[in-house]
C-alpha cells in the first residue's frame, strides 16, 4: 500500500510539471546586444557597442531536451578608436536565425548551444573627428551572411517569462575583400521573452 502510494505521488508531480511546461511554446523575445568585432591584426582592437535583437521564438521541448528556432531583428558592430583623431562606428543589421538546442540538467533551467545564422541587411559607419562627423554605407564591404556558434543559459519560467544569457562566437570572416583583414563578430546578448502558449 505505501508504494502505491509513492507510485501515486510521483506520478502526480510528474503530471504537475507537464501541465507547468507544456511542451511547445511560442512567444517575442528582445533585449540588448553587446557586440564587437575581433580581427586577425592583433594590433587593432574594436571596443564593444550596444545595440538590440527583437523577433519571435518557437520551443518544442521534451523532457529534459529542447529546440528553440528563432527569427529575430538583430543589430551589432563595434567602435574604433584612432587615438586622438577620433572614432569611426560601426553598426550592423541582421536578419538572424538561430537555431537553439536547450538541455534542462534541473527543472527549467537550462544550457544552450546552436548555429547563429545571420543575413546582412544594413551596413553603416560614422565618423567623428576633430574636422567633423559624417557616415558612409559600408554593406558592400561586408559578406552578406554570418555564422556564428551560440552559447548561453536560461530560465523558463512555467508561468510565461524566459530570460536568456547568449555568446555568438562568430567563425567566419565577414570582410568581403580577401585582402582586408579577417574580421569575426563577438556579440554577448540578453534576452527577455514570452510564452503566449503556457
Amino acid at each position: 500500500m505505501i508504494r502505491l502510494y509513492v507510485t501515486l505521488f510521483i506520478l502526480g508531480l510528474m503530471v504537475g510539471h507537464l501541465q507547468a511546461q507544456p511542451p511547445l511554446a511560442f512567444g517575442l523575445k528582445a533585449g540588448p546586444n553587446f557586440s564587437t568585432i575581433h580581427l586577425d591584426d592583433a594590433a587593432i582592437e574594436y571596443d564593444a557597442r550596444v545595440g538590440y535583437h527583437a523577433g519571435l521564438f518557437l520551443r518544442g521541448r521534451f523532457q529534459s531536451i529542447g529546440i528553440q528556432p528563432e527569427l529575430l531583428l538583430f543589430t551589432q558592430g563595434g567602435d574604433l578608436d584612432f587615438f586622438s583623431l577620433g572614432t569611426a562606428k560601426e553598426k550592423f543589421t541582421y536578419i538572424s536565425i538561430p537555431l537553439i538546442f536547450k538541455f534542462y540538467p534541473a527543472a527549467d533551467f537550462n544550457l544552450q548551444v546552436g548555429p547563429h545564422f545571420g543575413f546582412l541587411i544594413d551596413g553603416e559607419r560614422e565618423y567623428d573627428t576633430a574636422i567633423g562627423n559624417a557616415s558612409t554605407d559600408i554593406t558592400d564591404d561586408y559578406k552578406k551572411a554570418d555564422i556564428a556558434i551560440a552559447l548561453g543559459v536560461g530560465y523558463d519560467f512555467p508561468f510565461g517569462l524566459n530570460l536568456d544569457l547568449r555568446y555568438n562566437l562568430g567563425i567566419k570572416d565577414i570582410n568581403e575583400s580577401n585582402d582586408a583583414n579577417g574580421a569575426r563578430s563577438r556579440v554577448f546578448l540578453l534576452s527577455v521573452g514570452w510564452n503566449f502558449l503556457r
